[in-house]
């Protein structure tokens, strides 16, 4: 394996993705991986002299000084070093090959394939990727061990490399493969999903890569294997929506409404069975997963009143003008596993109801429930043409994209899943909607009600164990009232009910996988090393081992700029923050790259006005307890938390259709279903 310049004036550069303490603990999996099964391991590093000399004319022309021989910045992290019998090799540009003494060290080791792992994918990683592949290696690049600063331009990379001279490997699997398995414990007895249902009928998978789920509140129960779908079934999918879509958008709007209502129906007469899904396939609460479900009949309900003929009149001078709103066509639909019911249904509903189709790639995690969809979609009459199903992962996503039979995306995911698919539908000329990760904000003034918001903050940061887009992650206090609001609110986190998530009075049940425990817990153990004191939770609750369970955590003495401040954990974490005044505190909700959800805890509405003016959030909450979603009103992040038109109400029209200028003909009305 070729570990590439993990140094750390690499890794504190602002902006790489993933964050460098997650990237860095995923580069010491790989490598303690790598260690146990006998891989050589090769470190190259950009090293320059203390003069600068050698540095490279575009480091000389920015004024750059990076990674200077015998300074810390040019040594990787601690557990990331080299041990004995560990070559270094030193580089002074792009690719490993140019550091002196490598290739005859790969001689010597006549590797099978050549692992590549390190920064950056844009370049350093891209170059040396190039030349092995040039020199006849087995190239790998292992994807979840690989950073940039680029996000976009990594993308592309990528999918450049991909077509031509690497192949693209996940940890996990590399290790598997390297103890001559497929995957972990994939020889225990358990059901495997269909790769796909593409037009009502089912793909049996057979030698595709797949991913063992199991329930999140008793890991001792197997949900099953789901497999991920590739091009071949991407391409049947797409293929097939584009032969029926346009039948289904010159079906009258009373017909389309028909359906849906139908649609609606039929999730709403199976809430209990639907609730019960979600509940065990992601450890959702049972209140919460009911309340799932009558959303996702609430946003059917939505798409239906806003079903009208494609033609609208244009007022003005000329009465012979009109607009038409054609469907897009085939749209590509990418959803998360924390909200497996509602997300998709509020854009399969629009997207219908517009008169597209859909290829649809539902959570892995999450597959009972995207199959009880599915079934409910054609149980209410739909076509089974008209929404394919193909379960994957970020190379089946890759794939709807790259395709042409799909003409546009919706997803809902990370902000680096956004910016990576923004990459590749700009590098396909394709609209994306994308509604993406939210670190949201709640200021707390001195007149505020003190115990209904430390209540309603409890639950608004830790339901669902903090696994929503909207949960309330950094809570900003005005200074002199931090003491008071802190003692309240650690109380208050201190009496939510954690345990099983079938029990109708739990409010906090697990994280839905033992991976995204591991991650949360390394993220509250790298704010504690940045000073952190841990005022309540901080890890698993006694009594529930069998289970991915993280007690409801409260954190204090970081500032807005530490890593935990400034990154979604996703988990049941919140930080506390101090601000001087509501000015301060705008300032401070206002300072990390995501704006979703923002809050204010007051009873000034002279506060409330300035705080509407000037926070960058595209949703405001002046209300206590968690966000109630509007299926009528617009959901949308701003900055890093959303591309393009946000989703629900009068909005979704704009994504999925595609306005017509129609002059001459005689204007029509637009007329109601």
């Amino acid at each position: 394996m070729l570990l590439l310049d993990v140094q750390l004036d690499f890794l504190d550069r602002p902006g790489l993705s993933p964050p460098a303490a997650r990237l860095a603990d995923r580069i010491r999996t790989l490598l303690e991986g790598c260690r146990a099964r006998g891989v050589p391991v090769l470190h190259v590093r950009t090293v320059i002299r203390a003069d600068g000399s050698d540095r490279m004319p575009h480091w000389k022309n920015a004024g750059i000084w990076a990674c200077v021989e015998g300074t810390p910045g040019a040594l990787p992290p601690a557990g990331l070093l080299e041990t004995e019998g560990e070559p270094i090799f030193r580089k002074q540009f792009f690719s490993a090959f140019g550091a002196p003494g490598l290739e005859a060290r790969l001689r010597e080791l006549n590797p099978g394939p050549l692992l590549i792992a390190g920064l950056y994918l844009h370049a350093c990683v891209r170059a040396t990727a190039l030349d092995a592949y040039e020199r006849g290696y087995d190239v790998r690049i292992v994807d979840d061990a690989v950073g940039s600063t680029e996000p976009v331009h990594a993308e592309i990379t990528r999918c450049y490399l991909a077509e031509r001279a690497a192949r693209f490997v996940e940890t996990r699997e590399l290790l598997a493969r390297l103890d001559g398995a497929r995957e972990a414990d994939t020889a225990l007895p358990g059901d495997v999903f269909p790769v796909a249902c593409i037009g009502g009928k089912w793909r049996a998978a057979s030698t595709h890569r797949r991913m063992l789920c199991r329930q999140p509140s008793d890991l001792r129960v197997r949900i099953g294997e789901v497999p991920f779908a590739g091009l071949t079934e991407v391409t049947a999918a797409a293929e097939l929506a584009s032969q029926t879509r346009h039948e289904w958008g010159q079906r009258s709007p009373e017909e389309r409404a028909g359906r849906l209502r139908s649609f609606a129906t039929r999730l709403a007469e199976r809430e209990s069975e639907l609730t019960l899904l979600l509940v065990r396939e992601i450890g959702k609460p049972r209140g919460e997963a009911q309340a799932e479900v009558r959303r996702a009949v609430a946003h059917v309900e939505g798409a239906i009143r806003r079903i009208s003929t494609v033609d609208a009149a244009i007022d003005g001078p000329s009465s012979d003008t009109r607009v038409r709103h054609c469907p897009v066509g085939t749209v590509g639909l990418v959803t998360p596993w924390n909200n497996p019911l509602a997300i998709p249904v509020g854009k399969i509903a629009p997207a219908l109801a517009f008169g597209n189709a859909i290829v649809w790639k539902p959570a892995s995690r999450a597959p009972r429930a995207a199959l009880a969809i599915l079934a409910a979609l054609w149980d209410g009459g739909l076509p089974p043409d008209l929404v394919s199903l193909v379960f994957g992962e970020a190379d089946t996503a890759r794939c709807m994209i790259a395709h042409p039979g799909i003409d546009a995306l919706s997803v809902t995911g990370s902000t680096q899943t956004g910016r990576c698919a923004a990459a590749l539908c700009a590098q396909h000329g394709k609209p994306l909607q994308a509604e993406l990760g939210g670190n949201n904000a709640a200021i707390v003034l001195a007149d505020c009600d003190v115990a209904a918001e430390a209540r309603g903050l409890a639950l608004a940061a830790f339901g669902f164990a903090g696994q929503r887009c909207t949960a309330t992650r950094r809570i900003i206090v005005e200074r002199s009232l931090v003491p008071r609001f802190t003692e309240a609110l650690v109380a208050a986190v201190q009496r939510l009910v954690v345990g099983d998530p079938e029990d109708p009075d739990t409010q906090v049940g697990p994280l839905v996988s033992p991976e995204h425990r591991e991650g949360v817990a390394a993220a509250l153990e790298r704010a504690v090393a940045d000073g952190a004191r841990i005022l309540c939770g901080g890890g698993p609750p006694p009594g529930l081992a069998h289970g991915c369970y993280f007690l409801p955590t409260l954190v204090a003495g970081l500032r807005p700029d530490a890593s935990l401040a400034q990154e979604e954990t996703f988990g049941p974490i919140a930080v506390i923050l101090q601000a001087s005044d509501l000015d301060d505190a705008i300032r401070i909700a206002n300072g990390v790259p995501q704006g979703l959800v923002a809050s204010l805890c007051t009873q000034d509405a002279a506060a409330r006005e300035r705080f509407a003016e000037r926070i960058e959030a595209g949703i405001l909450k002046l209300a206590p307890g968690a966000l109630a979603v509007h299926p009528d009103a617009p959901f949308g992040g701003w900055k890093a938390s959303g591309i393009g038109p946000p989703e629900h109400g009068d909005w979704d029209r704009e994504f999925y259709t595609r306005p017509q200028a129609v002059y001459g003909g005689g204007a029509r009305p637009a007329a109601r279903a």
